[in-house]
């Protein structure tokens, strides 16, 4: 079994990034989907970390591809899928890049669901939740075919 642990939008709150590693110090990948706000890269490092829409002075990739298992994951922030028809937006997004498995942050909005094979996954946010949802991190179970998610609320 892997596990993946995701957290996104921190906006600034570097506390958080080492916090995430002693709530969860067994992880085979640690993931932010961006809007991390973070003064410097290097607290990013232990990170599979992409660029969100306010990160623009961090030299981050928009978008990465991974597998795990017999999965093909691709993380991005997710603000570039628009607010109407967005899940078909990450499904064709997804489609493009050959991938089943999408986490993505900027909503601020825990989400975890699945279309005829394909999963969409969101954290939540870790700093500023939003649409009633806790601050929150996301971890990600895959073991074969399987995945699974659970959010953890963050009290702080």
């Amino acid at each position: 079994m892997k596990k993946i642990v995701v957290i996104s939008d921190n906006h600034g709150d570097d506390n958080i990034l080492e916090d995430i590693f002693m709530l969860e110090p067994h992880a085979d990948y640690y993931i932010h989907c961006g809007d991390s706000e973070t003064s410097y890269l290097e607290n990013l490092e232990k990170f599979i970390a992409v660029k969100g829409n306010n990160d623009w002075h961090l030299n981050l990739p928009s978008f990465l591809q991974f597998t795990v298992d017999n999965f093909q994951i691709v993380v991005t922030h997710g603000h570039t899928f628009g607010y109407f028809s967005k899940e078909q937006a990450m499904k064709t997004f997804l489609s493009k890049h050959n991938a089943q498995v999408l986490i993505s942050g900027h909503t601020h909005m825990p989400l975890f669901v699945e279309y005829e094979g394909v999963y969409l996954i969101n954290p939540g946010s870790t700093t500023l939740p939003r649409g009633g949802s806790d601050k929150s991190y996301a971890v990600i179970e895959i073991e074969g075919h399987k995945i699974d998610c659970h959010f953890h609320s963050l009290f702080k």
